[in-house]
């Protein structure tokens, strides 16, 4: 049984299984120490110290399947695009005239030296391979069908100005295919059902699909976990490569890297009963210097930033401090925290009693290590808060993704503590299964689809901002995924309406090597009842690239050869030859950098 294959209708909304899984694997404490480390010891906190060395991938999950048929919107008044457009979303379009608008107080945008600034901004681009008569992403037959003219969610403006910047990427049309053969509308209902992604509208199995990019077989890793297996070996330390600021998921399961939960505040919880100190500190009533972590191997000479937990102790009869030879106060909690750790130290004949106590010793010290790392830019960190409340600014508030982003930056700030080279991240945002009141009031920008875009578009921008201000921007690269896009069509007429489960969608890529201001892919023909709209008239369209393909680009990027991309992306030959320059600008997907 998989653990994480959770079937749930919302996927933005924890279940009891969700909180069980979660929950038993976040935190660290006397109890909950022995259920976690087993995970603590394989994941990774920051790299190396040779900033460029290091590269971080950071998948943002968009969970329930987002509707990002209004995050990239045709604009203008003249294409065929913007036409369809207008004829297909009903309730759900967005009007021309709101993409040139003034923030609502509190609600403004950062400028550089006023972080809530209410003038008036356009989220309008001009995509850098398009021109108003040609463009490489037009859909095929469908000549100058966009005319290049278009505009980002009234609520992604902190996106366009990374697009505008050369940061930032879309890739069109995007889901999860099988690749034997090419799926049309045409032969959709009669091909066999081994040909297309099975329980193809659902949740769960679409992320899993998603987050394994193996939807032809049962799961047993994520391509993110995957990838982790292949590089562990670059990483010297004792942690591993996958953090997880989301909880349980399956794209960073490998079969033998396993990811490290944290929560959104950062916080790896220590052994209760040993806080104190002045300023108090986990551990300050009980250690003499808590910067140090335990090494319970006895050893001759010990390491940088160690201590021995067997270290003798003077004479108890002697005037002076008993435990001045070790680590440990001469106190009550000293004296436990001592005993705790000595039976840690030991050694036992029973396998299973060696196991069972291998996992404490593992999160003991993994503990320290994230501390350590974290302690490099400890929240709230002036430099580092700072980008965040330029985007954030007071009224508007700081949301999960914002602190899980910000656990990441912080991460990546105090990679110098331990020796990983790649790191792998997974932060999440809920709340997309938008079936009703989907633009229940369609400029207000704390309701919704708007509050959710904002919020997104907010989060990624003060990331990027917090990677450049300590120079890690070409060292990392962020891409979004959902269980799926939506439908085109409302389910309703009125403000009450939303979009139901559809297929291929839009997805971000952004970072320093990303060749950023542009579309990449193939823009969906936006015909409903007809073109890609895969059966029906709900306008499902029929993915142009599929997920292995944006996946394959981003291990290659990461560090992996193509013979190791192509054992991570085993279906990858069935949708292009190879990841040669020659076949990526053919399909309109050269969209990184690999020198970078």
């Amino acid at each position: 049984m998989n653990l994480f294959l959770r079937k749930t209708e919302d996927r933005s909304k924890p279940n009891r299984r969700d909180f069980l899984l979660q929950s038993s694997c976040a935190s660290l404490g006397i109890t909950s120490i022995v259920n976690t480390i087993a995970q603590m010891k394989l994941v990774g906190a920051a790299a190396a110290s040779q900033a460029e060395d290091y590269k971080a991938l950071v998948c943002i999950f968009l969970n329930g399947g987002c509707d990002s048929n209004n995050i990239l919107i045709p604009s203008g008044g003249s294409s065929a695009a913007r036409a369809d457009y207008a004829a297909g979303r009903g309730v759900l379009n967005i009007p021309d005239s709101q993409f040139d608008y003034s923030p609502a107080v509190n609600n403004g945008y950062w400028d550089g030296s006023t972080n809530n600034n209410t003038s008036q901004v356009t989220t309008r681009i001009a995509p850098l391979n398009g021109s108003s008569t040609s463009s490489l992403f037009d859909p095929p037959n469908r000549t100058n069908y966009t005319q290049n003219q278009f505009a980002l969610h009234p609520g992604a403006y902190p996106l366009k100005t990374l697009f505008d910047s050369g940061d930032l990427a879309f890739i069109a049309n995007v889901g999860t295919l099988v690749g034997t053969q090419q799926i049309t509308r045409t032969n959709f209902n009669s091909l066999p059902a081994s040909t297309k992604p099975p329980q193809l509208f659902s949740h769960s199995d679409q992320q899993v699909q998603w987050q394994s990019s193996l939807p032809d077989r049962p799961f047993t890793q994520g391509w993110g976990g995957r990838i982790a297996d292949l590089v562990a070996g670059l990483n010297s330390g004792d942690l591993g490569v996958s953090v997880s600021i989301a909880g349980a998921n399956s794209f960073q399961i490998g079969a033998v890297e396993q990811p490290y939960f944290m929560n959104t505040s950062g916080a790896v919880t220590s052994l209760t009963g040993f806080s104190g100190g002045s300023p108090s500190t986990a551990y300050g009533s009980a250690l003499r210097n808590t910067a140090l972590n335990p090494d319970y191997g006895n050893p001759t000479a010990l390491g940088p930033n160690k201590y021995n937990p067997l270290a003798s102790r003077q004479s108890l009869t002697s005037a002076v401090d008993p435990l001045s030879g070790t680590n440990y106060q001469n106190t009550s909690a000293g004296w436990r925290l001592r005993a705790l750790e000595q039976i840690l130290a030991a050694s036992h004949d029973s396998l299973f009693t060696e196991s069972y106590v291998g996992v404490p010793k593992s999160a003991r010290y993994t503990e320290g290590l994230i501390g350590a790392a974290l302690a490099q830019s400890t929240s709230p960190n002036p430099t580092l808060e700072a980008h965040w409340t330029n985007w954030f600014p007071a009224g508007y508030g700081q949301t999960d993704l914002s602190n899980q982003l910000k656990v990441v930056a912080r991460m990546i700030a105090g990679r110098s503590v331990l020796s990983n080279k790649r790191q792998i991240f997974f932060v999440q945002i809920g709340g997309w299964d938008t079936h009703t009141s989907q633009i229940p009031n369609a400029t207000a920008q704390n309701q919704g689809y708007y509050n959710l875009i904002n919020n997104l578009s907010r989060s990624i921008k003060a990331f990027s901002d917090a990677m450049k201000g300590i120079g890690m921007w070409d060292n990392v690269m962020m891409f979004t995924a959902s269980d799926f896009n939506r439908t085109f069509t409302p389910n309703k007429s009125d403000a009450t309406g939303g979009s139901d489960h559809a297929w291929g969608g839009t997805s971000i890529i952004a970072g320093g090597a990303v060749k950023g201001g542009n579309i990449y892919g193939t823009f969906p023909d936006l015909t409903v009842n007809g073109g890609i709209d895969c059966t029906g008239n709900r306008g499902r369209w029929i993915p142009s690239t599929s997920v292995d393909q944006k996946a394959a680009m981003i291990a290659k990027w990461f560090g992996l050869t193509d013979s190791q991309v192509a054992q991570v992306f085993p279906n990858l030959s069935r949708f292009q030859s190879d990841l040669s320059t020659a076949t990526l600008q053919a399909r309109n997907l050269d969209m990184i950098d690999f020198t970078v």
